[in-house]
């Protein structure tokens, strides 16, 4: 051990995430409706063009999440990926609402661009923080970073997402340039070789998807719990952030505008709950235990979304979102460092990668299957029960995991 947990260091970090979570925040609220409004697609097309990013994500996160534990640069294993691969997607994701004036094969490319660079850098940008962070401190400092990734889901909802419901342009712009300025800060204040706890050698590794492979050989039933639970909650939260923008925009009986911007400050409240909960949930965590945190978050849940189908209010959203925040804060926090606490430190970035994977899997399957059922069922509200009977798998398996519990630090 070379020195203990600097939290300023990782406020700086969670720049990233803050950065991250402007644009894909934005990206999936805006995105559905320009590939309906402007190309005229289906739901179900709709949710396979928004699976680019997710396909993508399954094979080039992991794949540069192994990577990022292999090399060694003189600006450290992350931090190469960090520079270049996220400026560049906020390039192109400025790019995309101009991109729309065309045909759609022109989008479409300029889609492709954009999720293949912030794909390269995802692993790496996450994978830094475990480098920098002790076993005993990953949720809390999970719960730094995820303030900050709130924090920027609010700006878009509150700010940004009001912006570009008028000026498309002006709103994905202002969202890449804050990347960039965010990218720009990390690198001019983290200096990865001398922040990291661990020995930053790089650690030579066999590729990911060889020890995915082994990790199911191996019969690991904890870990793969793990993964499994995070697949099904990632596809219930996915459906809903996919199409709950077009639910609203299309069913609520409003004003298009009037219910787009209504479903975005929803979809803000559950942010800033969110946000505020996130320290707080990584700290329950440390007290009461991951696993006993992310059950409670499970059931809370659950609870939310059932009430929002039963009672069919859209009034009463806005108050079952903020609930649904907080519980996603005692999941959310909690679940990578389970992961990482089931690895060792010499494969962090394998691991992110795992835990990548099965997320962005989940993301994979969600957008098509919720729209394909929308579809049939003629209105996008199925999302709501859809998600429910996903979170009620993810809970089956998280009770049955053991281990992933924070791992003291006797080091200097």
């Amino acid at each position: 051990m070379k020195r203990k947990i600097s939290f300023a260091k990782i406020f700086i970090l969670g720049l990233g995430f803050f950065g991250i979570s402007i644009i894909w925040s934005l990206y999936n609220s805006d995105v559905p409706l320009i590939l309906n409004l402007r190309y005229h697609l289906s739901y179900y097309l709709i949710g396979w063009v928004m699976n680019l990013d997710n396909v993508l994500a399954i094979t080039i996160i992991p794949l540069f999440g192994a990577l990022s534990d292999r090399i060694n640069t003189k600006i450290g294993k992350r931090m190469p990926f960090i520079i270049t691969a996220l400026p560049i997607g906020a390039i192109f994701f400025i790019l995309l609402p101009y991109a729309s004036n065309y045909p759609f094969y022109m989008f479409f490319i300029t889609l492709f661009f954009m999720n293949l660079s912030m794909a390269i850098a995802r692993a790496p940008v996450i994978a830094l923080m475990p480098d920098v962070v002790p076993s005993e401190e990953l949720s809390p400092a999970n719960g730094v970073i995820n303030f900050m990734g709130g924090f920027g889901s609010l700006l878009v909802y509150f700010v940004l997402g009001r912006i570009s419901s008028a000026n498309r342009q002006l709103g994905f712009s202002l969202a890449g340039v804050i990347l960039i300025i965010s990218v720009i800060i990390i690198f001019l204040t983290i200096r990865e070789k001398r922040d990291t706890i661990y020995e930053t050698e790089a650690k030579p590794s066999e590729p990911v998807f060889t020890q995915l492979g082994k990790l199911f050989k191996k019969g690991n039933l904890s870990l793969i719990f793990v993964l499994l639970s995070i697949l099904f909650w990632f596809v219930a939260f996915n459906s809903i952030e996919t199409f709950y923008v077009v639910y609203m925009a299309k069913e609520a009986g409003l004003l298009e505008q009037t219910a787009e911007k209504l479903a975005k400050f929803n979809l803000g409240i559950f942010s800033l709950s969110f946000m505020i909960f996130a320290l707080p949930s990584g700290y329950l965590a440390r007290r009461f235990k991951r696993k006993n945190v992310i059950l409670t978050g499970l059931i809370g849940l659950i609870t939310a979304f059932g009430l929002i189908t039963l009672l069919k209010s859209i009034s009463l959203h806005k108050y079952l979102f903020v609930i649904g925040g907080i519980f996603w804060a005692f999941i959310n926090i909690n679940s990578l460092p389970m992961v990482l606490d089931l690895g060792t430190h010499e494969l962090q970035g394998t691991y992110t990668g795992f835990y990548y994977f099965f997320s962005q899997l989940a993301n994979i399957i969600a957008p098509p299957l919720a729209g394909f059922i929308s579809d049939k069922a003629h209105t996008t509200f199925v999302i709501f029960p859809f998600a429910i009977v996903f979170l009620v798998f993810a809970t089956i398996f998280m009770f049955n995991v053991k281990g992933g519990e924070a791992i003291e630090n006797t080091g200097a």
